[in-house]
Protein backbone atom coordinates (compact mmCIF):
# COMPACT_ATOMS: atom_id res chain seq x y z
CA UNK A 1 0.00 0.00 0.00
CA UNK A 2 1.51 3.11 -1.05
CA UNK A 3 0.91 5.85 1.58
CA UNK A 4 -0.29 9.20 0.19
CA UNK A 5 1.90 12.36 0.01
CA UNK A 6 0.70 15.83 -0.23
CA UNK A 7 2.63 17.31 -3.41
CA UNK A 8 3.39 20.90 -3.62
CA UNK A 9 3.80 23.42 -6.54
CA UNK A 10 7.25 24.32 -5.91
CA UNK A 11 8.42 20.82 -6.38
CA UNK A 12 8.16 21.56 -10.13
CA UNK A 13 8.35 25.13 -10.37
CA UNK A 14 10.90 27.68 -11.97
CA UNK A 15 12.67 29.60 -9.85
CA UNK A 16 10.67 33.13 -11.15
CA UNK A 17 7.24 31.46 -10.25
CA UNK A 18 8.19 30.50 -6.66
CA UNK A 19 7.47 34.17 -5.31
CA UNK A 20 4.09 34.29 -7.07
CA UNK A 21 3.34 30.77 -5.61
CA UNK A 22 4.28 31.92 -1.60
CA UNK A 23 2.46 35.07 -2.43
CA UNK A 24 -0.77 33.23 -2.72
CA UNK A 25 0.30 30.66 0.10
CA UNK A 26 0.77 32.87 2.24
CA UNK A 27 -2.43 34.61 1.27
CA UNK A 28 -4.40 31.27 1.90
CA UNK A 29 -2.45 29.82 5.07
CA UNK A 30 -0.75 32.55 6.78
CA UNK A 31 3.04 32.52 7.65
CA UNK A 32 3.41 29.53 9.37
CA UNK A 33 1.66 27.65 6.97
CA UNK A 34 3.84 29.19 3.69
CA UNK A 35 6.93 27.87 6.25
CA UNK A 36 5.52 24.64 6.56
CA UNK A 37 4.70 24.31 2.46
CA UNK A 38 8.05 25.50 2.10
CA UNK A 39 9.44 22.81 3.98
CA UNK A 40 7.08 20.04 3.18
CA UNK A 41 8.49 20.56 -0.60
CA UNK A 42 11.85 20.59 0.64
CA UNK A 43 11.06 16.97 2.39
CA UNK A 44 9.03 15.25 -0.39
CA UNK A 45 12.21 15.74 -2.51
CA UNK A 46 14.81 15.13 0.01
CA UNK A 47 12.57 11.64 0.11
CA UNK A 48 12.24 11.26 -3.60
CA UNK A 49 16.17 11.36 -3.50
CA UNK A 50 16.05 8.87 -0.62
CA UNK A 51 14.46 6.38 -2.73
CA UNK A 52 16.61 7.22 -6.03
CA UNK A 53 19.55 6.52 -3.59
CA UNK A 54 17.58 3.34 -2.59
CA UNK A 55 17.39 2.03 -5.92
CA UNK A 56 20.23 2.55 -6.72
CA UNK A 57 21.88 0.55 -4.50
CA UNK A 58 19.76 -1.95 -5.36
CA UNK A 59 20.03 -1.68 -8.56
CA UNK A 60 24.24 -1.51 -8.12
CA UNK A 61 23.53 -4.96 -6.60
CA UNK A 62 21.45 -6.95 -8.91
CA UNK A 63 24.67 -5.34 -11.60
CA UNK A 64 27.05 -6.91 -9.26
CA UNK A 65 25.42 -10.51 -8.74
CA UNK A 66 24.80 -10.00 -12.75
CA UNK A 67 28.56 -9.47 -14.22
CA UNK A 68 29.51 -12.62 -11.24
CA UNK A 69 27.03 -14.79 -13.08
CA UNK A 70 28.84 -13.66 -16.60
CA UNK A 71 32.18 -14.59 -15.30
CA UNK A 72 30.72 -17.52 -14.07
CA UNK A 73 29.41 -18.34 -17.62
CA UNK A 74 32.75 -17.51 -19.06
CA UNK A 75 34.68 -19.44 -16.48
CA UNK A 76 32.57 -22.61 -16.58
CA UNK A 77 32.12 -22.69 -20.19
CA UNK A 78 35.91 -22.60 -21.02
CA UNK A 79 36.70 -25.11 -18.48
CA UNK A 80 33.98 -27.67 -20.07
CA UNK A 81 35.40 -26.37 -23.85
CA UNK A 82 38.97 -26.99 -22.39
CA UNK A 83 37.75 -30.57 -21.02
CA UNK A 84 36.59 -31.62 -23.98
CA UNK A 85 39.34 -30.65 -25.96
CA UNK A 86 37.69 -27.88 -27.42
CA UNK A 87 39.49 -23.96 -28.41
CA UNK A 88 37.09 -22.89 -30.51
CA UNK A 89 33.00 -23.79 -30.81
CA UNK A 90 31.33 -21.99 -33.83
CA UNK A 91 27.55 -20.63 -33.67
CA UNK A 92 24.36 -20.04 -35.71
CA UNK A 93 23.84 -16.57 -34.26
CA UNK A 94 27.28 -15.58 -32.77
CA UNK A 95 30.07 -16.31 -34.92
CA UNK A 96 32.30 -18.27 -32.16
CA UNK A 97 33.29 -18.71 -28.77
CA UNK A 98 36.79 -19.86 -27.56
CA UNK A 99 38.67 -20.73 -24.95
CA UNK A 100 41.56 -17.38 -23.98
CA UNK A 101 44.30 -18.45 -21.46
CA UNK A 102 44.81 -17.32 -18.18
CA UNK A 103 46.20 -14.29 -18.27
CA UNK A 104 49.04 -13.42 -15.50
CA UNK A 105 48.48 -10.13 -13.32
CA UNK A 106 50.84 -8.36 -10.76
CA UNK A 107 49.78 -6.50 -7.67
CA UNK A 108 51.97 -5.15 -5.62
CA UNK A 109 51.91 -5.34 -1.89
CA UNK A 110 53.12 -2.87 0.02
CA UNK A 111 54.38 -4.10 3.75
CA UNK A 112 56.52 -1.28 5.20
CA UNK A 113 55.61 1.81 2.89
CA UNK A 114 58.77 3.71 5.17
CA UNK A 115 61.13 1.67 3.54
CA UNK A 116 60.24 1.74 0.05
CA UNK A 117 60.05 5.90 0.63
CA UNK A 118 63.79 5.58 1.99
CA UNK A 119 64.11 3.22 -1.52
CA UNK A 120 63.36 6.78 -3.28
CA UNK A 121 59.97 5.39 -4.94
CA UNK A 122 57.87 8.33 -4.01
CA UNK A 123 56.56 11.70 -5.35
CA UNK A 124 55.72 15.04 -4.55
CA UNK A 125 52.67 16.24 -5.12
CA UNK A 126 50.98 20.21 -4.62
CA UNK A 127 49.95 21.03 -1.09
CA UNK A 128 46.78 22.77 -1.82
CA UNK A 129 45.21 22.94 1.46
CA UNK A 130 48.43 24.82 2.47
CA UNK A 131 48.98 26.91 -0.75
CA UNK A 132 45.16 28.21 -0.19
CA UNK A 133 45.74 29.03 3.33
CA UNK A 134 49.08 30.76 2.45
CA UNK A 135 47.10 33.14 -0.26
CA UNK A 136 44.48 33.70 2.27
CA UNK A 137 47.09 35.03 4.74
CA UNK A 138 48.00 37.57 1.89
CA UNK A 139 51.06 35.44 0.22
CA UNK A 140 52.13 36.74 -3.30
CA UNK A 141 53.04 33.31 -4.75
CA UNK A 142 53.71 32.96 -8.58
CA UNK A 143 50.96 30.59 -10.78
CA UNK A 144 48.66 30.98 -7.68
CA UNK A 145 45.99 32.71 -6.67
CA UNK A 146 42.11 32.93 -5.44
CA UNK A 147 38.80 33.20 -6.90
CA UNK A 148 36.32 34.00 -4.87
CA UNK A 149 32.62 32.98 -6.31
CA UNK A 150 29.61 33.84 -4.65
CA UNK A 151 26.43 31.39 -4.84
CA UNK A 152 22.75 32.63 -4.65
CA UNK A 153 21.29 32.95 -1.36
CA UNK A 154 19.30 29.82 -0.39
CA UNK A 155 16.97 28.81 2.42
CA UNK A 156 17.71 26.77 5.37
CA UNK A 157 15.24 24.37 6.60
CA UNK A 158 15.21 23.81 10.54
CA UNK A 159 12.84 20.62 11.19
CA UNK A 160 13.73 21.09 15.37
CA UNK A 161 9.29 21.07 15.42
CA UNK A 162 8.65 18.47 12.91
CA UNK A 163 11.14 15.92 14.79
CA UNK A 164 9.33 17.20 18.32
CA UNK A 165 5.92 16.82 16.85
CA UNK A 166 6.98 13.11 15.31
CA UNK A 167 8.13 12.18 18.70
CA UNK A 168 5.30 12.74 20.75
CA UNK A 169 3.28 10.90 18.46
Amino acid sequence: MQLKTLQTKLEVAPIQEIGAILDIKVGQVGANGTADYIGLAIENIENSITRIDDAIKELQAIKKDMKSQQDTIKIGSAKWLSDNGIDKLQGDRISSVSVSPKKESIELIVTNEEACINAGHFKTVLDKTSLKHALIDGAEIDGASLEVTYSEDTLRVNKRKAKLSEDKS
